[in-house]
């Protein structure tokens, strides 16, 4: 899938976001990358050559915790086009994981965790 395509896909899942979420987003950035940086993996210990990676990645001051307001920088999330299509099973099921990987980032940046997440899902 080209990375049009995949951009695509990532601004159907934003505008899936319940209106009430998105007006909170306002000052969060949502980027597209081919694939998470070795700093970026480096920063949460994660070792390439493990096999494991990142479809997404929030990195800011979540929304509990008063968001916007470290470093004068806007919050991202960014979504790592290759990892997404190396775990969609198939390019017909490349939309549910983008739109699941967007929800859970944003779940990031309302504060909650990977427990949290889980727990939401079920």
């Amino acid at each position: 899938m080209d990375s049009k395509r995949f951009k695509e896909l990532v601004a159907k899942g934003i505008s899936e976001i319940p209106a009430r979420f998105l007006e909170k987003l306002k000052n969060v950035a949502i980027l597209v990358a081919e694939e998470p940086s070795a700093e970026q993996l480096e920063n949460l210990g994660i070792k390439r050559e493990s096999g494991d990676t990142l479809l997404g990645l929030y990195e800011g001051v979540s929304n509990l915790e008063g968001g916007h307001t470290h470093r004068g920088f806007p919050d991202r999330i960014t979504i790592f086009r290759k990892p997404v299509l190396a775990e969609a099973a198939g390019e017909d099921d490349v939309p549910r994981v983008v739109a699941e990987t967007v929800r859970h980032e944003i779940a990031h940046h309302f504060g909650m965790d990977e427990e949290d997440i889980e727990r939401a899902r079920k």
